[in-house]
């Protein structure tokens, strides 16, 4: 569990936020971002039993500083942050510092297991802990529909602040699923299977996304300009 490197080869991985882990992490959510996709972000603190507030249709504000998409490495501190619009506070982000108390997963991670992350006693709370829960964007890795990043952050006074980000199939609904189609049936039925599997689990080689998406969006065309 604690080898950062694994971060870069397991599609549903559990990192603890930490110096060691956040070069690779930052690295998984950029390559998430790299589709111009739609997103969702939905937020909620765990500790009380209300809906989370969800925002749909977002971007990257590519208008931002460093075109939305922030990072700032320093020797006791790495902090990764998304700016999203519509709207001032859509982001998301993350980081580790050393004056939280630890610089490795390893130490991170002995903390997270060593207090509650919910409790009626503010001294065995979680605190200054961020947990990562990410699948999707591997290195190599198109879009897939199950790709989503959860980030849950203990403050100092224990409270748990849960983020769920998840993504759009694409520009148009109805485009990604004739490509879907498109793609799995387009070597006959033996080979339906494992080629929907590969395309849902962003495997798909991109010149055959690029491919099929087109097609497709040629499809829909032909279809809606068909008289009714």
């Amino acid at each position: 569990m604690a080898n950062p490197a694994r971060i870069l080869t397991q599609r549903d991985c559990t990192a603890m936020a930490a110096l060691d882990t956040m070069p690779h992490l930052a690295q998984r959510v950029r390559n998430l971002l790299s589709h111009g996709r739609r997103i969702t972000v939905a937020t909620r603190l765990t500790h009380v039993d209300i809906p989370p507030e969800v925002t749909a249709g977002l971007t990257v504000d590519q208008d931002a500083r460093d075109g939305g998409i922030t990072e700032t490495v320093r020797e006791h501190s790495h902090h990764f942050g998304v700016l999203l619009r519509p709207g001032l506070t859509s982001g998301f982000g993350f980081g580790a510092f050393a004056s939280d108390g630890y610089r490795t997963e390893s130490e991170a991670r002995k903390l997270f297991h060593a207090a509650e992350s919910i409790s009626s006693d503010p001294f065995a709370r979680r605190e200054n802990l961020t947990e990562v829960r990410i699948s999707g964007g591997l290195p190599g890795d198109g879009p897939s529909t199950t790709d989503k990043l959860i980030v849950r952050r203990w403050n100092s006074a224990g409270v748990c602040k849960e983020t769920v980000v998840v993504f759009d199939a694409g520009p148009s609904e109805g485009e990604y699923r004739a490509a879907r189609w498109l793609y799995g049936n387009t070597l006959g039925p033996a080979h339906v299977g494992d080629r929907l599997e590969a395309w849902d689990r962003g495997k798909a080689a991109d010149a055959d996304v690029e491919l099929w998406s087109a097609r497709a969006a040629e499809l829909m065309a032909e279809v809606a300009a068909e008289p009714r």
